[in-house]
């Protein structure tokens, strides 16, 4: 049988434990991680206020930048 690649995958699996970060409005949030390429994503699973959160900078092997647009302490994992 042949196997996918992880990274071809259609349904990404959570890639790190959770990261919980207190956000300010409109502040860029800078997540370093380990993941060694660029995540496929981030789902948001815990959050003190309702919030929309958006990726504003960079996203590359080492690194992510999230902006959200209340302050809340959130709690994500990578994809």
């Amino acid at each position: 049988m042949n196997e996918v690649p992880t990274d071809l995958q259609l349904t990404p699996e959570f890639r790190t434990k959770p990261i919980r970060i207190v956000a300010t409005a409109m502040e860029p949030i800078d997540i370093k991680h380990e993941l060694n390429r660029i995540p496929a994503g981030w789902v948001l699973i815990d959050t003190t206020a309702p919030v929309n959160i958006w990726r504003s900078g960079v996203m590359d092997i080492n690194s992510l930048e999230l902006t959200v647009d209340q302050d809340a302490n959130i709690t994500l994992v990578l994809l």
